[in-house]
């Protein structure tokens, strides 16, 4: 069954203010398996995302971080990783089972140079893997760098990307999107979430300057009079989280979702980098207001 609406809305339930006693836990309690599991070798944990952002929503989502090591990781390190997320996920004890990120050594995370080893844990187990690639955006840096939150107190050097290099990723990841958007009826409703997502936080982080979080931005979008033909996909993907279910996504809705990736392209071409330095200065399609 098609649903006429754009998208199923949902009622928000961020995170705000004092974390609940459960996200304390779950926190402390991946720090204590991750400095018994990879002892001296363990640097840093920095949990980023929608936690940072007061978006985090327990039950839905993920609990993103990047752990730094001090080395590389060895393919035993790794399956004993694999291990504890998969007793995570199995157990389900306090929030455990959202935890999703990555793991580097710090000579990579300073200046993102190559080679090094690491490893991924993704939604899905089947993406978990050893890694020798950058899995996060650039954007996830600039918010490691602004807002992460280090469990272990200690302050690694993170590579904090220029404006210039955020921007041409940003049409990297747009030209993906588009590709895949084109597939049609063959894009779940999950995808279709991800790419509202995606373009509300692009608007809002050139239009205001900072980051946003998922809700912040969508909401935000939503009262833009420039962006009123997209109001209601806005509006239905606010407080849109993982797991989308399997609803089927209406024409309509994918018709509006194409057009909006058409109207990013433009916008993002039209971005004016008039610094490049670290503080944001842009000048782009949509007033800050």
């Amino acid at each position: 069954m098609e649903v006429s609406s754009h998208f199923h809305s949902a009622r928000c339930k961020p995170c705000s203010g004092n974390p609940p006693d459960r996200i304390l836990q779950t926190l402390d309690q991946f720090k204590q398996d991750l400095i018994q599991l990879l002892g001296d070798n363990l640097f840093e944990i920095i949990i980023h995302g929608s936690y940072v952002l007061d978006d985090f929503q327990p039950g839905k989502g993920d609990l993103d971080y990047v752990v730094v090591t001090n080395e590389n990781l060895d393919d035993s390190a790794n399956f004993r990783l694999f291990e504890l997320h998969d007793r995570y996920r199995s157990g389900k004890k306090l929030l455990l089972h959202q935890l999703e990120g990555t793991f580097y050594p710090k000579h990579f995370l300073k200046k993102l140079s190559f080679p090094f080893t690491g490893c991924y844990i993704g939604t899905g187990i089947k993406g978990w893997r050893t890694i020798n690639s950058f899995q996060n955006s650039l954007m996830d840096l600039r918010l490691i760098n602004e807002h992460g939150v280090h469990l272990l107190g200690k302050n690694p050097k993170i590579y904090n990307p220029l404006n210039f290099e955020i921007l041409k990723e940003q049409l990297s990841d747009l030209e993906t999107f588009i590709i895949s958007a084109k597939a049609g009826k063959n894009v779940g409703i999950g995808m279709w979430i991800t790419i509202v997502h995606w373009c509300s936080r692009t608007i809002f982080y050139y239009s205001t300057g900072r980051i946003g979080s998922k809700t912040e931005a969508c909401r935000w979008c939503t009262k833009r009079p420039e962006l009123e033909p997209f109001r209601d996909v806005f509006k239905n993907a606010e407080c849109r989280r993982y797991p989308h279910g399997e609803e089927a996504v209406s024409s309509s809705t994918r018709t509006v979702c194409m057009v909006l990736l058409e109207f990013m392209e433009n916008y993002l071409l039209s971005i004016d980098l008039q610094s490049d330095s670290d503080k944001q200065c842009y000048s782009g399609a949509v007033d800050k207001g």
